[in-house]
């Protein structure tokens, strides 16, 4: 936790701090329990039959849910329907993220259950997976041949604030989860920044509604999801139907997550919490954008705890340097056209370098952070401060007896500015 104050001429319009509630303290028996009522769907025993071939997609480590006690309450319960070992496969739905190693897989799902178990990684790139739709572009997506070919395909995910998709969770463990690198590219490139794609909302969301018809047309049976609450842990978990039980987890994300703010301010302070991991520190940079009146400064504080690389620096100064004070109708531009900030890298890297782009051309950004030199943090467009009281010091040269909104769970919150639309999670 990070202690500090603001100036005594500064106006406090919000400061959203969470009340906490309690969390899941027996994950076996909540799983247990849900697994037994599943929602707008049959328990598995009806489901299945013991000749029935299983395909569990579950989550990577990226994600924090307790997805090790999940899947070993959910192999149990197959196991007394009468699925045999040898029908059931597990894959790892790593989207483009890199494969696990065997140390890895043993930590993040267990040691007796990667022994007795076949269990895979995604392969994005792989040559022989299955066309099962096409993007509008015309872009064939293609899924995992293991998933593909299974009787029966249940996910097993979380359910988190998206940038895009709304929520996380539900539909996204099979799309992207388990698709091939070049339809996850173009999706996230037509369907990001544009229309009612947006963090909280599922309404008319392109970006989501395109992965509930992926997941549909690659036959996701079942879905166990987390949802995780504002210090990433288990607050309530659903499962049954892929569309209508991540609803239900959306509904309760959003209860436990949205906070009222009055309206925007001129200096927003947020937090990168709980999100550590190289681009991902930049998510909380949209929940910021809301938070802001345009041309205002916001303060973002984030532990790195994995390394931005070289060329997400490269590819910021590059972007920068040629669009100069035109960076949204250019990044806009650029992923109408189907062209990334990076052609060659990820769908997650391209995202996050947008957040950056799109949130430099409207406000001033301060990165605060023990874990990126100054330099590298100049090269991105941000102020750098060393300290958060640093930052203040700046922002005060800006601005006399400014507002601000306080954020300290940047990663998980849903803003929710009483002159802007709710969320509409029914």
């Amino acid at each position: 936790m990070i202690c500090f104050e603001i100036p005594p001429d500064w106006v406090e319009l919000c400061s959203a701090e969470f009340t906490d509630n309690n969390s899941c303290a027996d994950v076996a028996a909540l799983t247990r329990q849900v697994l037994e009522a599943p929602i707008n769907r049959a328990p598995l025993e009806n489901e299945l039959r013991s000749e029935d071939s299983v395909a569990i997609i579950i989550e990577d480590l990226t994600r924090t849910s307790p997805k090790k006690k999940i899947l070993g309450v959910l192999l149990q319960h197959l196991e007394s329907i009468g699925i045999a070992d040898e029908n059931i496969v597990i894959v790892i739905a790593l989207g483009t993220h890199e494969p696990l190693n065997a140390k890895q897989l043993k930590s993040g799902y267990g040691e007796k259950v990667v022994s007795r178990y076949r269990i895979i990684n995604h392969d994005c790139r792989a040559k022989n997976l299955v066309k099962i739709a096409r993007l509008k572009s015309g872009c064939p997506i293609k899924i995992n041949p293991t998933v593909f070919s299974a009787d029966f395909r249940i996910g097993v995910g979380s359910i988190l604030p998206h940038p895009m998709n709304g929520f996380g969770g539900g539909s996204k463990i099979l799309f992207p989860g388990v698709a091939d690198f070049q339809s996850i590219f173009e999706h996230h490139l037509q369907c990001s920044f544009t229309g009612q794609s947006r963090m909280g909302n599922l309404q008319d969301n392109e970006f989501y509604q395109e992965v509930n018809r992926l997941a549909q047309l690659g036959k996701l049976d079942f879905i166990i999801n987390s949802v995780l609450d504002h210090k990433d842990r288990l607050h309530d978990l659903v499962c049954g139907d892929p569309v209508e039980a991540h609803r239900e987890g959306c509904r309760i994300s959003s209860e436990i997550l949205t906070k009222q703010f009055n309206s925007p301010a001129d200096i927003t302070i947020i937090s990168a919490f709980p999100h550590t991991e190289g681009p991902q520190i930049m998510k909380p940079l949209a929940a910021a954008e809301s938070l802001t009146s345009r041309g205002g400064f916001i303060i973002l504080y984030a532990d790195c705890t994995v390394p931005l690389p070289e060329e997400y620096y490269g590819a910021c100064e590059r972007f920068r340097e040629a669009y100069g004070p035109e960076l949204r109708p250019a990044v806009l531009d650029h992923f109408a056209a189907n062209r990334g900030i990076i052609d060659d890298a990820s769908p997650e890297m391209n995202m996050s370098l947008a957040q950056v782009l799109l949130a430099l051309n409207d406000y001033t950004l301060i990165l605060v952070t023990p874990d990126i030199a100054a330099g590298d943090v100049r090269r991105l467009g941000f102020i750098h401060a060393e300290k958060i009281e640093e930052a203040l010091s700046i922002a005060a040269e800006r601005f006399t007896n400014p507002s601000v909104n306080i954020v300290p769970s940047g990663g998980v919150i849903l803003p929710l500015v009483k002159q802007y639309t709710a969320y509409p999670v029914q």
